[in-house]
């Protein structure tokens, strides 16, 4: 068994002039290729057409892992517990090689949108096409795939930040990272406090556990 445990975290800024206010976790996890075939057929094949289904599929498998943690309403400063074995944000029966991490903190006085909704924002034409043309040029990366999952992420991210924007609601946390089994828990487990996020504003605590 595997599971990726979200402990605690910190926000500093809620986002709020005064008081409290409501905040929204969003969780991803993805388990680098693994997870991903339809990349490697990607940089197999030359045919447009397929190339953009294949980034279309890919960009669901992001989407479909998204798991969302109920949280209570913050104040700023406030630390936030996931009770006394944590939050498992992923399970496997397995230990996976490779996993990709996505967490998010959004502040919202409504219901976010759903996965399906997501994707429709997600995969327009446009989007689309830009992902095909710089999947691309990763194909001379020393691990394409891998870097094309990092791209896919961060357009997940851009996206439902847009969106957030559109909606009056605010990011307050991003934390984006990945392990690998031999340099991060090789004897199945991996245990880590206080851990910044790239906005500054987020620390978090959590568990790699595998037996």
């Amino acid at each position: 068994m595997f599971y990726l445990r979200l402990n605690k975290l910190r926000i500093y800024s809620n986002g709020s002039l005064l008081g409290m206010t409501e905040v929204q976790l969003m969780s991803f996890v993805t388990l680098g290729e693994a997870d991903f075939p339809m990349l490697n057929e990607f940089f197999r094949t030359s045919d447009a057409a397929q190339k953009r289904e294949l980034v279309s599929q890919a960009v669901a498998r992001v989407v479909s892992s998204r798991v969302m943690p109920q949280i209570q309403r913050v104040k700023d400063h406030q630390i936030i517990y996931f009770g006394d074995t944590g939050y498992n944000v992923f399970v496997s029966d397995t230990i996976p090689e490779s996993i990709n991490w996505m967490l998010m903190a959004i502040k919202s006085n409504q219901e976010l949108v759903d996965n399906a909704t997501l994707l429709s924002q997600i995969l327009t034409g446009k989007n689309i096409s830009t992902l095909v043309s710089t999947i691309g040029m990763l194909s001379s990366a020393s691990s394409p795939v891998t870097s094309a999952v990092s791209t896919l992420t961060t357009l997940v991210a851009e996206s439902i930040l847009k969106l957030c924007a559109n909606s009056k609601d605010r990011q307050l946390g991003l934390l984006l990272t990945s392990f690998t089994r031999q340099e991060h828990y090789p004897f199945g487990k991996r245990d880590s406090q206080n851990v910044p996020d790239a906005t500054g504003n987020m620390k978090v605590d959590y568990t790699i556990f595998g037996f």
